[in-house]
């Protein structure tokens, strides 16, 4: 086995999983709005809450595989490819129990879900059922996701975006002919997911075969010396996947039973773009962890750093643009994306999506800092300070919530604070401690790129006011000025080096 770590093949598999994205997108913004304009808001949120519920139910999941993939990765950059096995072996044990118990919840959860949350009896059928095809498309993933570690061992996450993009065609497709020539129910969008999902997995287990033959599957490697020593450093991973829950997973849950489902439904339609966004920058992010950990691993503390503050600038001048673009014309383009919803209805959608969102600026740039906690395996304090400001930010919306009237708000304004807080204050500083940095050796990279944000949120809007948005063309164009010129100024302003570099590697 060969692993590439030249900036080539960082481009190439960045520029594949942000394609995988993009596709991903394009599924969401044509599912909601037919979904909502059909069968209401109150549906569209539902698919939220299943895999908001699923992300619950797999907690357990994370203690083995948030570390797995590192454990691997270092036995096989020292060619301990025994050790290797013992360690792939193991989670495939592992993930078929996790699997088996997560089926049996969700057997017993599906039946009772109307005791648990609060559903139009209308329904009642397509919410259940769409719960239960969730629960057997994630126990599909679970079974099969160590069969992704490939991928991150050589260095190859480029060829895991072909298969998201593949796995989001094969599910944009069937959506496309279930809805329109089956009928518009919620539970085709699960189903298209579910087959997606199952043909994807049988395609990573080829792969696995092809990037890594020195993984074999053999039940007798897996020991329970090498499960125990996932689990110990996993256990804070699954900590910290509590806290994301408690800061972002469970405000659908919590608008369906203090506030309501209609409520619920537009606070779905309302994260779908921050969500997205999120979800790129989760996409991006790791993309770099592999380098970090060659770097780590062979003691070159210098070339990390460097390459962690250069990761800084490439994710400014990726994703500030978007972020500034769809803050200043969220309203514009909600209203023509969402045509059946009510002026009222899309001025409360357009601000919890903005006050949602706004905090993607400082996850973005401190993103690929807090890979660094998982590089050196120091992941305690990074749990704790998750977990704490999971539970500041839901006393705090469910405070706000009981004495005063600020409804949805209370549930995206509290997040939003707590994140932004964490990420400014915590992730560049602990960073640069894992590291033996000075404290600040971060923060001046990421601060000199927060200093673009009013610029470009304020050429926007005076682009706003002079080109007024009426049809989809007109935020086209829109966008596409805003976009040249803002991709200009943040070339100029903090990336230039790094363009010149991808361009490049565009040529060859």
């Amino acid at each position: 086995m060969t692993v590439d770590m030249g900036k080539k093949q960082n481009y190439k598999n960045l520029i594949m999983n942000v394609i995988a994205f993009v596709v991903q997108f394009v599924i969401s913004f044509y599912i909601s709005p037919i979904i909502v304009s059909n069968v209401g808001a109150s549906a569209y949120g539902f698919i939220g809450v299943a895999n908001d519920f699923v992300s619950y139910a797999a907690i357990v999941a994370t203690v083995f595989n948030s570390v797995a993939s590192r454990f691997i990765a270092n036995a096989f950059y020292k060619k301990d490819y025994d050790r290797a096995n013992n360690y792939f072996n193991s989670l495939i044990i592992a993930n078929i129990i996790i699997a088996s118990v997560l089926g049996l919840a969700g057997v017993i959860l599906v039946p009772n879900l109307n005791k648990v949350l609060t559903i139009p009896v209308n329904l009642l059928f397509d919410v259940k059922l769409t719960f239960a095809l969730v629960f057997v498309a994630y126990i599909v993933s679970l079974v099969t996701l160590v069969f992704t570690t490939s991928t991150f061992v050589t260095n190859r996450t480029d060829i895991q975006g072909i298969r998201n993009i593949i796995q989001y065609i094969i599910r944009f497709a069937l959506v496309i002919i279930f809805l329109n020539f089956v009928s518009i129910r919620i539970y085709w969008v699960a189903a298209a997911s579910t087959i997606a999902t199952i043909i994807v997995a049988i395609m990573n287990i080829r792969l696995t075969k092809r990037l890594t033959p020195e993984l074999k599957i053999d039940i007798k490697l897996a020991k329970k010396e090498h499960a125990f020593e996932l689990a110990s450093a996993g256990c804070w991973m699954a900590l910290t996947s509590i806290s994301t829950i408690l800061l972002r997973g469970l405000d659908l849950t919590v608008a369906n039973l203090m506030i309501g489902d209609y409520e619920m439904g537009l606070l779905s339609i309302a994260r779908t773009m921050p969500n997205n966004v999120t979800g790129i920058i989760n996409t991006i992010a790791p993309i770099f962890t592999p380098v970090f950990i060659a770097f780590y691993v062979k003691e070159n503390i210098l070339g990390l750093v460097d390459n962690l503050k250069k990761s800084i600038n490439t994710m400014a001048l990726i994703l500030f643009v978007p972020i500034s673009g769809f803050i200043v014309f969220s309203y514009d383009f909600y209203s023509l994306w969402q045509k059946s919803l009510t002026e009222a209805e899309l001025s409360i959608v357009t601000a919890l999506s903005i006050f949602t969102v706004v905090q993607a600026y400082f996850d973005a740039t401190t993103a690929t800092m807090a890979q660094i906690s998982v590089v050196t395996n120091k992941l305690k304090l990074p749990v704790f300070i998750s977990f704490a400001c999971g539970i500041v930010s839901i006393v705090t919306e469910v405070q706000l919530l009981i004495f005063t009237n600020m409804g949805l708000y209370a549930i995206v304004l509290s997040t939003t604070i707590v994140m932004i807080i964490r990420y400014i204050v915590f992730n560049s500083i602990y960073a640069a401690r894992c590291l033996k940095q000075p404290k600040g050796t971060f923060f001046r990279a990421s601060i000199k790129t927060w200093i673009s944000i009013p610029i470009l949120i304020g050429f926007m809007v005076v682009v706003r006011i002079f080109l007024p948005i009426d049809t989809w063309i007109d935020l086209i164009v829109d966008a596409v000025i805003c976009g040249v010129i803002g991709y200009a100024f943040m070339i100029a302003f903090c990336g230039r080096g790094e363009l010149n570099v991808l361009l490049h590697k565009f040529k060859n």
